[in-house]
């Protein structure tokens, strides 16, 4: 299943941007590390502007925001990646949120996400990081761990 990178979303999809990064069920898996990230990069907020939705870090104009969107249906969003250039080589993703989801009576249901979520949003965000030029890394501020990017 392909993943589908865009910078902002229609406003008709807040409240499943609030579910997947506010309200995340692993959220509290990361909890000494999502606060290290705040206090450092700043607090993360929806933003609203021209008819279309973002993710910021207050104070910090250093980040950009990508939003998985699933295809097929359309509209489903599938994760969240907050990140900055750090150096000319290294792309640092201060806060990742992914969506896990099973269907209930015809609805998309919020739960926790899977390693081929995980796998598969990743490997489409390093594909992206590749094409930005002298991009070599990916690190992950969490884990601080670093992967080529090939």
């Amino acid at each position: 299943m392909e993943v589908a990178f865009q910078s902002e979303l229609s406003p008709l999809m807040r409240n499943q941007l609030e579910a997947v990064f506010f309200f995340n069920p692993k959220q509290s898996h990361w909890v000494p590390e999502i606060q290290a990230v705040v206090a450092q990069h700043g607090v993360p907020e929806i933003v609203e502007s021209g008819g279309k939705l973002t993710i910021a870090l207050r104070g910090n104009t250093q980040t950009q925001t990508l939003f998985a969107v699933n295809p097929q249906p359309p509209g489903l969003l599938e994760g969240v990646i907050i990140y900055s250039r750090i150096t000319h080589s290294e792309i640092l993703v201060l806060h990742l949120a992914l969506a896990g989801r099973r269907l209930e009576s015809g609805f998309a249901v919020l739960e926790t996400s899977s390693t081929p979520d995980f796998l598969r949003v990743m490997t489409a965000f390093t594909k992206v990081a590749k094409s930005i030029a002298g991009v070599e890394r990916v690190r992950f501020a969490y884990w601080n761990l670093a992967i080529p990017v090939v």
